[in-house]
């Protein structure tokens, strides 16, 4: 049985320096683009899904916040015509076990960088390209710093690394504001007014919540679904837990995409990892904003082919 729960941000709303971006057009997967059920591994104690297709060098998908493996659904059959393309759902995140609100976990990213060591021993893969958006590509970051030997290279689509522009008038104006926001969707979360902070988390990562409206109901559902561990990163604000000097260190090639019209504090990161990193590209991503490859999947993959493509 195949299915598709296509639950990523998927239009370009940011609003930045007072404009906003051009009226969005939603994406729909094309039926090339379904996924097969998930299989499963147990990973430090805990199950984690995956979906798997094609073979060849594995490169391993890495989701943000509020989102699961669904999160790469059109990238799934591009990546496969050469690779073995392997979409995990990270601890906490959908169809895994989940925590109740109430509950204080740990979601910090280096429990995750954890999981994702052991789930490629346990998956006896020992090398592996890593592709992450958002908190998922601090999380790759994470594992090439602790782990280079498992590292072919990186793919990381806007990581919130604030260590590369604090320390600056205005790195510090830019992640004061981002916090404040962030901090606003937990307050809300606390107070059980769900639709409300989930409104003000996409104000946080796109400048805007008009898509909440724009998307049908099973995009706001499967948001929903993984809300929890969106909270759980606004709350710990472990954004600055990857210290520049160690991000300098990182020899393998890197491919950074920022969107076209994502928020200033994205930029301005993506900017500066592309200086701090020694080996890395910067490519701007047209008509997208911190969506990236569920708002312009064509131009995206096309980014990450020629990027891989380009390392034989």
């Amino acid at each position: 049985m195949k299915t598709i729960k296509l639950i990523i941000l998927l239009l370009p709303l940011t609003v930045w320096m007072g404009c906003k971006t051009p009226s969005p057009t939603i994406k729909q997967p094309s039926e090339a683009a379904t996924i097969d059920s998930p299989k499963s591994a147990m990973v430090l104690g805990e199950k984690m899904h995956y979906i798997e297709k094609g073979r060849g060098e594995p490169i391993i998908l890495i989701h943000g916040a509020i989102g699961d493996y669904n999160a790469w659904a059109l990238q799934m059959d591009t990546l496969a015509q050469t690779h073995r393309a392997i979409a995990i759902s990270r601890r906490y995140a959908w169809p895994n076990r989940q925590p109740s609100r109430e509950d204080s976990f740990d979601c910090t990213v280096a429990l995750h960088a954890k999981d994702l060591e052991a789930f490629m021993k346990e998956m006896n893969i020992p090398l592996a390209h890593l592709m992450g958006h958002s908190y998922g590509a601090m999380i790759a970051l994470r594992t090439a710093i602790d782990h280079p030997e498992m590292v072919k290279s990186l793919i990381l689509g806007e990581p919130v690394v604030e260590s590369v522009i604090s320390g600056t008038v205005r790195g510090d104006s830019l992640i004061t504001d981002f916090r404040s926001s962030a901090n606003a969707a937990v307050k809300l979360y606390k107070e059980g007014k769900d639709e409300a902070t989930m409104r003000q988390f996409l104000r946080t990562v796109l400048g805007s919540d008009e898509i909440y409206d724009a998307v049908p109901q099973a995009v706001r559902d499967g948001w929903f679904q993984n809300l929890v561990e969106g909270i759980c990163i606004s709350e710990t604000q472990d954004l600055a837990s990857i210290p520049r000097e160690e991000l300098s260190q990182i020899e393998k090639p890197v491919l950074l995409i920022k969107g076209e019209y994502s928020p200033g504090v994205l930029k301005l990161v993506n900017d500066s990892l592309n200086v701090v990193l020694p080996n890395s590209k910067l490519k701007l991503l047209p008509n997208a904003s911190h969506g990236l490859q569920g708002e312009n999947p064509a131009e995206f993959n096309k980014y990450v082919v020629n990027f891989l493509n380009d390392l034989e």
